[in-house]
């Protein structure tokens, strides 16, 4: 057996450089000095005995090489991370520190209820909460700085294969704003005769706009105004100030989000939705933890129907 194995450390220090591309900035996110940095990475090659960069004075690449150990190693730590927290927990699954992140649009209208239910159902799980735009997320779950992620499906096929997916309920859209044009929409069951920039919807960060779009059906552009929300908050201000119309997730409406005098809103014909998932690295070692805490989520949406 091979004894000399490679710095988990020196590992990080890879991967810090990789999401990075810079020196300067890896070294400042991992708390060292880019001398300390640099030297690892030389250390990795020596012990590895091949080029992981390749360097001139002012920039480097990684090699072919490279990317393909920086792949290895972020396995490597994700496994090391998992072996760490399953060890403290004694290896118990309803045990154990978590870390989640969510996307803004159903974060503060989920989570409270999970953290509620899971200090009830789990107490000895302790959850720590991250709130990002879904790309993110998947950025936080590959390096392992989540541990699970709740958003809405789907996401690009260049990540989905890296996770496992756990759907935990199914999100309807309604429609929300001017009475009149609210009721032009459910009659006609389509856009076509509302005024042209009379949708108002998120900023193409969330991915809420996206799924609102081909869930309800709406292709028109010209409908749409140009006007960007980076907020539901926002959203409704500009919906209701300019007698326009926006989609809302069941789960905001249920919340209160949507109860304000001049705001009609409706179920829309063949009730679009979103679906909501966990994701979580795939061959994680804590796979049943988050399968508990999933449980619950689900029992969650169940009871909110």
């Amino acid at each position: 057996m091979n004894t000399h194995l490679p710095n988990l450390k020196h590992l990080q220090y890879l991967l810090a450089l990789n999401e990075h591309q810079h020196f300067h900035r890896a070294a400042d996110a991992c708390f060292v000095s880019q001398s300390t940095l640099s030297s690892a990475i030389i250390k990795l090659e020596q012990l590895l005995d091949c080029q992981l960069i390749e360097r001139d004075h002012k920039s480097f690449v990684f090699t072919a090489h490279g990317k393909a150990v920086v792949k290895m190693a972020e396995q490597l730590i994700h496994s090391a991370t998992d072996l760490v927290e399953f060890s403290m927990s004694q290896g118990l699954i309803s045990k154990g520190h978590v870390y989640l992140g969510c996307i803004p649009t159903i974060a503060p209208f989920l989570l409270t209820d999970v953290i509620s239910a899971t200090s009830q159902l789990l107490p000895e799980i302790e959850l720590f909460i991250k709130e990002a735009p879904t790309d993110e997320l998947i950025k936080q779950l590959a390096n392992g700085d989540i541990d699970i992620a709740i958003l809405a499906l789907p996401i690009d096929n260049k990540h989905s294969h890296n996770f496992k997916q756990t759907h935990l309920g199914n999100d309807e859209f309604y429609l929300a704003g001017n009475n009149e044009l609210v009721s032009q929409v459910i009659n006609d069951e389509s856009y076509k005769n509302i005024p042209d920039e009379s949708v108002f919807l998120l900023s193409e960060e969330h991915c809420l706009t996206e799924h609102a779009l081909s869930a309800c059906k709406l292709v028109n552009k010209s409908k749409i105004n140009p006007f960007a929300a980076t907020s539901l908050a926002t959203l409704l201000q500009m919906t209701i100030h300019h007698n326009g119309l926006t989609f809302l997730p069941e789960m905001a409406i249920n919340k209160g989000i949507a109860g304000h005098a001049y705001l009609t809103v409706q179920k829309l014909h063949k009730h679009p939705y979103r679906e909501v998932a966990m994701l979580e690295r795939s061959g994680s070692l804590r796979s049943e933890t988050f399968k508990l805490l999933a449980n619950v989520i689900i029992d969650l949406f169940q009871q909110n129907r």
